[in-house]
């Protein structure tokens, strides 16, 4: 590749090393930084393990100077593209956060790119990082629903209890059951939902011969139908409309669904779909399970007739607006698409609550709960319009800039001692296998994410913990060629497994990096992987790497883990610190954190140490 070809990062190659200004950066990683999952552009558009914008525009504005080239080799939704941007354009909370933490940044323009394997990641990190206009887009945006709407027709017109026409606001539909005594079925919220209170139950027993059985072990009726757009048939879950909700002259209600939904629904399957439905199949992975993925072998299997209708029709017209516009509506889409439009969207129960709660899909999963939800995607995507317009705004007029590679990062056109900082949140192992997870807004792209380059543990695709180190380690060897030799690399990493630790530390050590200090990145909200898992970690470890003058080893003495363990419990002050300090998941990310900085293995896994703590309190 010609120096003429070379990004405008590469041209500052031969420049002479400048000494990082000196900064108390040993207060940026002094205690958890906060990672809020709020504002506009968290908000925008939904990503898993993401990262708030802003704290990592704290770090990049604390590590470089203004006119410093920054690399993220792991560059997901483009949130540190975003963080790039907010280094020219802080607002008040950046600032306030920084006064917080006690550092001072120097703000201005930095130069970023951004690597990304991901077809939907580089392409929300495009957009967000190169947006329109926020008042053109919002005059576009409305411009657009209006359109869709308006070649949509009474798709989502519905009657109300009292008989008159109404909107609708979400529908649920319900599994059906089949009693394994009288064979006959019922619907799944009519048997397993009780109210005052409302709660899910587990024993089944059947409306018709009272048998009784746990929930789990009901099987669920299937139906053979004829799928159009494939030309053949298929055997799918059998689900039935339940519940409908809806409003009328701004008055919301619900009722149960009723032989004019049916009819509806069957003229909705007579209704010609666009030729913007992507006909893909479903490539399965580690996500599949054979129960609630039964029949889905196609993208569209994912929505109910009307939604894919819908989503169709928003597609196709996106087409008919100026092209400058074009990318930021397919994003204005796509954030509604998988979490809110299929099958996937869903209820929940909460205390205190006499109704389910609407949510959306479960974050880095494919989960499709016996109760899915047909959500109104217009009215959706009419609220979140605001979101976009006031995300764009943040970053409009910001001097940095922000380059995206769609490609892998083991191999970095960037020239040698190139890059000033590094920020980077790799895939954790087997934690999220993202372009099995990504592929349905990728299908409505055209272009789904090479697999066979992807960085993961899974099984499905046959890739054990030494392929995952292996590709990890290219990364990290390409890393330091990039990374002038006093720079800085900081590394967001999250795993319960001992192994996959090592893994890390083996490819950046093999790179020639070591562990400077480290923190945790405190994460207000935990993902749905997080929440449910037994063995989750409460805040990511957060790591300073710096190049080392040889290749140094990591050291292979064995450590007496529970002695360390004890060190910990002793040192943390149970009146002075917070609660979440004295968690055991907060404990164990501090474990690690130890360590590595002592350059000692890693040697129990997230469960293993929590069966420690808790050994060693009961002692106490």
């Amino acid at each position: 590749m010609s120096s003429q070809n070379k990004s405008k990062i590469n041209g500052r190659a031969t420049r002479h090393l400048r000494p990082l200004q000196r900064q108390p950066l040993q207060k940026l990683y002094a205690k958890p930084l906060p990672s809020a999952r709020t504002g506009p552009l968290y908000n925008a558009f939904s990503y898993p393990t993401k990262i708030s914008p802003e704290a990592i525009a704290l770090f990049i504005a604390t590590h470089t100077k203004p006119g410093d080239a920054v690399l993220d080799v792991f560059a997901g939704s483009g949130t540190t593209g975003l963080g790039t941007l907010l280094c020219d354009k802080p607002t008040e909370e950046l600032k306030r956060l920084a006064r917080d933490v006690g550092v001072k940044p120097q703000w201005g323009a930095r130069k970023a790119i951004l690597y990304e394997l991901g077809t939907l990641g580089a392409f929300v990190s495009k957009t967000m990082c190169n947006p329109p206009d926020p008042t053109a887009f919002e005059k576009a945006a409305k411009e657009f629903i209006a359109a869709a709407e308006k070649a949509l027709g009474s798709v989502y017109q519905v009657k109300d209890p009292s008989g008159r026409v109404g909107q609708l606001r979400h529908a649920i539909w319900s599994d059906v059951l089949v009693c394994p005594r009288c064979k006959r079925e019922s619907l799944f919220c009519d048997v397993a939902v009780k109210r005052n209170p409302l709660r899910f139950v587990d024993d089944f027993v059947c409306p018709y011969c009272k048998k009784k059985e746990h929930i789990d072990s009901i099987k669920r009726a299937t139906e053979s139908v004829f799928d159009p757009l494939i030309r053949r048939y298929v055997t799918r879950k059998k689900r039935k409309l339940a519940v409908v909700y809806g409003r009328t002259n701004e008055k919301g209600w619900q009722r149960r669904a009723q032989q004019d939904d049916k009819a509806q629904l069957r003229e909705l399957e007579q209704r010609h779909l666009p030729d913007s439905v992507p006909i893909m199949e479903m490539v399965w992975g580690d996500l599949r399970r054979n129960g609630y993925h039964t029949g889905i072998t196609h993208i569209h299997h994912f929505y109910t007739r009307r939604n894919l209708l819908v989503l169709a029709t928003l597609w196709k017209t996106i087409s008919t607006f100026r092209p400058d516009i074009q990318d930021a509506l397919r994003l204005l889409v796509l954030s509604y698409n998988a979490t809110h439009s299929t099958l996937m969207t869903r209820v929940v129960v909460k205390d205190g609550q006499k109704d389910f709660v609407l949510t959306g899909a479960q974050s880095g999963v494919l989960y499709v709960s016996s109760l899915p939800v047909e959500k109104n995607i217009i009215e959706g995507l009419r609220r979140k319009i605001k979101v976009f317009r006031d995300a764009f705004a943040l970053v409009q007029g910001s001097k940095s800039e922000v380059r995206v590679v769609n490609g892998s990062s083991t191999s970095l056109c960037l020239d040698r001692n190139s890059v000033d900082y590094v920020f980077t949140d790799p895939p954790f192992g087997d934690y999220i296998p993202y372009a099995e997870l990504n592929q349905i807004n990728e299908a409505w792209l055209g272009k789904t994410t090479a697999r066979k380059d992807e960085i993961i543990i899974s099984n499905a695709q046959r890739k054990d913990t030494a392929d995952y180190g292996r590709l990890m380690a290219t990364v990290f060897l390409e890393i330091a060629r990039v990374l002038r030799g006093t720079s800085r690399m900081t590394v967001v990493f999250h795993s319960a497994k001992a192994s996959v630790w090592k893994t890390l530390t083996d490819a950046y050590t093999r790179a020639g990096f070591s562990v400077k200090t480290g923190s945790i990145l405190d994460k207000v909200q935990a993902s749905f992987k997080q929440v449910v898992s037994n063995v989750s970690v409460k805040g990511d470890p957060l790591l300073l790497l710096t190049k080392t003058d040889n290749n140094l080893k990591l050291k292979r003495r064995r450590s007496d883990s529970e002695e360390i363990v004890r060190d910990m419990l002793a040192r943390v002050d149970t009146k002075s610190a917070s609660a979440e300090e004295r968690t055991a998941e907060r404990l164990y990310s501090r474990y690690i954190l130890h360590c590595l900085q002592q350059g000692v293995a890693v040697s129990m896994n997230a469960e293993s140490f929590y069966d420690r703590v808790r050994v060693l309190e009961r002692a106490a």
